[in-house]
């Protein structure tokens, strides 16, 4: 039985433990060893008799054994003599039955597939031939699980045999009575085989109306697969594979034609693809952006250089931000902070590390605001709704929140970006979105030194006569600084806001390209006109025609335009460009 529960393909055993039947242990070795002796005496009288004849007197002699041994197994366990197993009777002969099948299981060797099969066929079944008690199954998962099994019914309280037992009882008590006929009992053996066997699917031709060919080919004919009705194997069966981690061919599939039974769904569909984009921006790869970006969808631009994201919209493994930098707080750009806020506490496998968390930036009206979404959803995570803000924060630990404001400059902690020998700082703008919703952008800046104007045409030699003399006064309040600090313009984020920040504060974001690249909202598409510049401005939005302008001044900033409306797939803003304007400008980067 186990044997065909595995998926070999070799007559079934029936294994019951040595004890419950050691007073028919001899006869029926006895039975099997003269079964077997006269089927080669029969070979050897008759080596030139037909071989159907030969095949039909083997499969008889197997059928008489084996009813044999049902008989004999039988007979053993029905200790009152009456034909019938009773209830006890029953439960003693399953529960040996379920132990005989789990051991086996456990003690088996794993069945391994080789490119010499055929080599080593002869092989494994001589190694079977001198160890009977060991059979091969196709999983090692099966063997753990009968281990488990066996050691939990030794530790006893568990009934961990006899929840299989029961299952070996249902199938063979067909009608329902709680006893167990010998035809029962040789049944349950048969259903079990029966399930076992493959059923090739038949692929049956039906001439459609087109008819069939000249040349009798499959044109013109449609082929129906019929496959093997699921009715063979039993439900009691399907339990007792699954309590053993078994998988009976008849049942399988490969896992090929499992994962062929999802397919991918609206590929490209905006709002459904969350396909990630990669831009590298510089000639010498400097940076790069990865993330997403739909209006209403997701917005998440991490920069993996420094560690750093702008919003959290989304998240995805590789995300792993030491800084969050959030605009305002609406679900498309905030959604996955909850993760983010923990993900460098934690580490990428999701672990405690027991390092620092996140640091978070948000406009300071909604810092408060942040905190309580947090715990919030920490809360909510455990299920606990009488815990209260601070017993989260014991056991969670405090969130890294700074709330800013349009002017601040902050530098940040080393332990807050990764890769930069010098060090970075963010600029924070006020971002003109919907009324009434806090929102801001940020600059992202590497802070160096530079040599002030006037000693910026200097010579070498002039300078370190300059420095030397300085260096010469005992007063070190009088000693010379020939150097000032300065923003290196990295990288600016807009978040969601209308044309008015470019329109008030080029000059701070623009001028002299201060910012290298420009991380810009493009909502929305169309023919420039007073309609579509008070309908952008009303959503809180930015329509290209209104960003056309400085992409044309400042040649040497790359403007990435991300967050595009959802009613416009990629085709249709490829095709806007292509007719509106010929094209698009060399230093844009549509992001869709």
């Amino acid at each position: 039985m186990l044997a065909l529960l595995a998926g070999n393909e070799e007559e079934a055993k029936l294994l019951i433990s040595a004890s419950a039947v050691e007073n028919n242990k001899n006869s029926i070795e006895n039975e099997n060893a003269n079964s077997i002796g006269n089927e080669n005496s029969n070979e050897n009288e008759n080596e030139n008799s037909n071989s159907n004849s030969n095949k039909n007197s083997s499969s008889n002699s197997n059928s008489n054994t084996k009813r044999s041994l049902l008989q004999k197994t039988f007979d053993a366990y029905d200790v009152c003599e009456s034909g019938i197993l009773d209830a006890n009777e029953a439960k003693q002969l399953f529960e040996d039955l379920a132990r005989s099948i789990v051991t086996e299981i456990a003690n088996s060797e794993i069945e391994t597939k080789t490119k010499t099969k055929n080599k080593n066929k002869n092989k494994k079944k001589t190694n079977n031939k001198n160890n009977n008690n060991i059979v091969p199954i196709k999983n090692s998962v099966a063997r753990s699980h009968a281990r488990r099994v066996l050691a939990d019914d030794e530790a006893g309280g568990m009934d961990t045999i006899s929840r299989v037992a029961a299952k070996l009882l249902l199938l063979a008590d067909i009608d329902g009575d709680g006893k167990i006929s010998l035809p029962e009992f040789a049944a349950m053996f048969d259903t079990v085989q029966k399930a076992n066997t493959v059923v090739t699917p038949t692929i049956t031709p039906t001439e459609t109306t087109t008819g069939k060919n000249n040349n009798n080919s499959t044109a013109g004919v449609e082929m129906i697969m019929k496959e093997p009705t699921p009715s063979t194997f039993p439900q009691p069966l399907r339990a007792l594979a699954g309590s053993l981690q078994l998988l009976p061919p008849s049942e399988g599939t490969t896992s090929y034609e499992a994962s062929n039974k999802a397919s991918n769904y609206n590929i490209g569909v905006p709002g459904d693809d969350h396909t990630l984009r990669k831009v590298v921006l510089g000639n010498n790869n400097e940076l790069s952006i990865v993330g997403l970006g739909r209006s209403a969808d997701a917005s998440t631009y991490y920069i993996p250089e420094l560690g750093i994201v702008f919003d959290a919209g989304i998240h995805i493994k590789s995300i792993i931000p030491k800084t969050v930098l959030l605009t305002h707080g609406h679900r498309d750009h905030i959604g996955a902070l909850p993760v983010h806020a923990n993900i460098n506490n934690k580490g990428s496998s999701g672990s405690s590390s027991g390092g620092q968390k996140t640091k978070i930036f948000a406009p300071k009206a909604l810092s408060k605001l942040v905190t309580r979404y947090l715990l919030a959803e920490a809360q909510l995570n455990y299920g606990n709704e009488d815990q209260t803000d601070e017993e989260t924060i014991e056991a969670l630990g405090d969130y890294d929140i700074t709330g800013v404001e349009d002017g601040d400059e902050i530098i940040l902690p080393k332990s807050a970006y990764t890769g930069s020998p010098t060090p970075i700082g963010i600029e924070v703008f006020t971002a003109t979105h919907k009324v009434g919703v806090p929102a801001v952008s940020y600059g992202i800046y590497r802070k160096k030194s530079k040599l002030k104007k006037e000693y910026a045409s200097l010579t070498k030699s002039e300078l370190g006569q300059i420095i030397r003399n300085s260096n010469s006064k005992d007063d070190k309040e009088d000693k010379l600084q020939i150097t000032e600090s300065y923003n290196d313009g990295l990288i600016f984020y807009t978040g969601d806001t209308t044309i008015e920040l470019l329109r008030t504060r080029w000059k701070d974001i623009l001028f002299e390209s201060k910012y290298k690249y420009i991380i810009h909202e493009v909502t929305f598409l169309g023919e420039p006109s007073t309609k579509l510049d008070n309908s952008s401005k009303k959503k809180g939005h930015t329509h290209y025609s209104q960003l056309h302008p400085f992409i044309c001044s400042f040649p040497n900033i790359t403007f990435v335009c991300v967050h595009w409306s959802l009613q416009y797939t990629k085709t249709e803003i490829l095709i806007f460009f292509d007719d509106q304007y010929g094209g698009v400008p060399s230093n844009v980067v549509l992001w869709i």
